[in-house]
């Protein structure tokens, strides 16, 4: 629960650039809406396939047939359900992997796009998500690219410098350490296919308040450090509280769904 604090924290600092504030700022909010869609509708797009771990045969790891696992474990997800073929799924990729990068050198983001590029090929295609620890940073390197891309169109084409650059690294630094948060929901699939998660690795207890700690600690430094209104900080608090105490509570697949919700 911890992350969305990260993301906020990056608009937080993006809105105390001076420009944004100025008229000239508000004469060009329509260019910039636009360049913001245009940089992220094909990256999100993008995500949902690349991400989900399966969704993109060219991008299933070598060793494991996740296509295979999602018909038992979340035969929602487009190919099992048969919403869209392997064949158009892999078309779909190449499309997006190719606005991605139109996008980017329209919005002047090709620095975070290229470092987006090679996460997720060596998550992907190298197999790297394989590794547990590996993992975690990879998705924080994904994310951390997410929030670089877009505060550089909010702010008109600037490069991360201050309190922005801070708050994308943090994002990332949160991901890094608690990005395992999702693999409690998928034990069981994951143990059929022979990955080896950190829920996996070590024993539910630690694995467990060892979460907790890190989201914990993330909780209390983000709002010192940001110091949100009171409200804010309330709901903040309160949300990251009913996260973790979900993940101590219950053992079951199905709650930790729920956890992980309130993480995400």
């Amino acid at each position: 629960m911890a992350l969305p604090a990260g993301v906020s924290s990056t608009s937080t600092a993006t809105r105390g650039h001076s420009p944004f504030r100025s008229a000239a700022a508000t004469q060009t909010k329509s260019c910039g809406l636009g360049r913001t869609m245009m940089i992220c509708v094909p990256a999100f797009l993008k995500t949902l396939y690349l991400f989900g771990k399966s969704d993109i045969p060219a991008a299933a790891l070598p060793s494991i047939n996740g296509v295979e696992e999602d018909r038992l474990a979340k035969p929602h997800r487009p190919i099992p359900s048969g919403r869209i073929s392997p064949r158009h799924a892999t078309l779909l990729y190449r499309v997006l992997f190719a606005s991605m990068w139109a996008a980017a050198v329209s919005a002047k983001t090709i620095p975070c796009t290229l470092a987006y590029s090679v996460a997720i090929v060596v998550y992907n295609e190298g197999g790297w998500a394989a590794v547990p620890v590996v993992k975690n940073v990879l998705g924080a390197v994904g994310l951390a690219c997410y929030c670089w891309g877009t505060t550089v169109v909010l702010d008109h084409g600037r490069e991360l410098h201050g309190l922005k650059a801070l708050a994308v690294f943090l994002v990332g630094a949160i991901f890094a350490t608690t990005g395992h948060a999702q693999d409690f929901r998928d034990r069981s699939a994951d143990k059929m296919m022979g990955r080896r998660t950190i829920p996996l690795l070590l024993p539910q207890p630690v694995a467990r308040w060892s979460l907790a700690a890190s989201i914990a600690a993330w909780t209390v430094g983000l709002l010192a450090l940001w110091r949100p209104p009171l409200v804010a900080g309330v709901a903040f608090a309160a949300a990251g509280l009913t996260c973790l105490g979900g993940f101590l509570r219950s053992y079951e697949e199905e709650d930790d769904y729920v956890s992980y919700c309130w993480f995400g």
